[in-house]
């Protein structure tokens, strides 16, 4: 009699679990960061980057994602696996946070040229239903003279 309900429980298990494999969708979250309106030496005392572009760039430079930051200079990006299936080979951890929008625009003594950047690194994973969210944040953004 043990053993029967050991199996049923087995393949009722197995059974339910295959629905929510096939179904399970991927996410992956850049979590809420600021830009600062600096060359990124000291964030802490910086005023805010506000209605910045800021790009997701993966593998060579490609634009996986773009938003704009709000008015406290905070932006987030959150991206289903049908977005990154495009860019099956490229590892996250090479992907690239860069603000696109001339620093000059924040503060006029800042280059006209230029870019903000940040490498993203892993910060945590978590299952939310049929959702595994991966979540990301920037590394630290630094001046890059480079486009």
């Amino acid at each position: 009699m043990a053993l029967k309900l050991v199996l049923f429980v087995t393949v009722m298990v197995a059974a339910l679990a295959l629905p929510i494999a096939k179904g399970t969708n991927v996410v992956v979250e850049v979590q809420p960061s600021f830009v600062p309106c600096s060359l990124g030496a000291n964030v802490t005392a910086t005023p805010p980057f506000p209605n910045a572009q800021v790009q997701l760039r993966c593998g060579a430079g490609n634009v996986v994602a773009s938003t704009t930051t709000n008015a406290n200079g905070v932006f987030s990006f959150s991206l289903d696996s049908t977005r990154l299936s495009l860019f099956p080979t490229v590892p996250l951890n090479l992907c690239n946070l860069v603000v696109t929008t001339p620093l000059s625009t924040c503060n006029s003594t800042l280059p006209l040229v230029g870019v903000l950047e940040s490498r993203i690194q892993f910060i945590r994973s978590s299952v939310l239903g049929l959702r595994i969210v991966l979540t990301f944040g920037p590394v630290g953004f630094r001046y890059s003279s480079s486009t």
